[in-house]
């Protein structure tokens, strides 16, 4: 889909203000008003929406997840673990609830708990290239490369042109010392995304390679 831009979400922001001057308590229209305020890249803002909207509407999962998606944004990671929770309660089958939910856990220091979401997001949707490679993450940090590698594999094979995921995957095997293999994915990687190179000297596993 298009996205709206900067002077549509500007509209639509004075247009939801004047209609809850008229019905401060329609929760769909607080709920806009908080897109709009996301797509403007005002994100405190778009969370006290989001809040209004819950509160007048709590079963609406997608209100939550919303907020959720804001307060991670903001370093809120205590209330943002507990909307994507409570979006969860109220549509417990959505893989991208799990899979952000475990980023903010793994931000949060809970790597097990990370690890749980992940995994459950990926057997709601084995091809989330995304949750595989946060799942290589949250591995990762745990010290369990040869798992983080498998599942960095994973995402490179679902998403090919993803220099992320490469990056990854060639920082991993590096680390176990597997050379010829981490070279040729960093190569790709660089290939898709030239300004990888810049960041390079920032791995230290990658010294030897260069």
């Amino acid at each position: 889909p298009v996205r709206p831009d900067h002077g549509e979400f500007e509209g639509a922001k004075r247009c939801f203000v004047r209609s809850l001057e008229l019905d401060p308590i329609a929760p769909q229209v607080w709920f806009n008003l908080g897109f709009a305020h996301d797509g403007l890249r005002e994100p405190v803002a778009a969370a006290e929406a989001y809040r209004r909207a819950a509160e007048l509407d709590p079963y609406e999962y997608e209100i939550w997840y919303n907020l959720g998606n804001v307060c991670a944004e903001l370093g809120r990671l205590d209330e943002a673990a507990r909307a994507f929770r409570t979006a969860l309660v109220r549509q417990v089958g959505d893989p991208e609830v799990w899979n952000n939910l475990g980023n903010v856990l793994l931000e949060s220091g809970e790597r097990s708990e990370a690890l749980r979401c992940f995994r459950r997001a990926l057997e709601i949707d084995p091809s989330y290239d995304l949750s595989w490679n946060n799942l290589g993450n949250a591995l990762e940090e745990e010290g369990r490369l040869d798992e983080a590698t498998e599942a960095y594999g994973k995402a490179v094979e679902l998403a090919p042109d993803r220099s992320t995921y490469r990056l990854n995957l060639a920082s991993a095997l590096a680390r176990t010392r597997r050379p010829e293999p981490a070279l040729q994915h960093l190569a790709r990687a660089v290939d898709l995304a030239p300004d990888i190179r810049g960041l390079l000297p920032g791995f230290v596993e990658f010294g030897p390679l260069l």
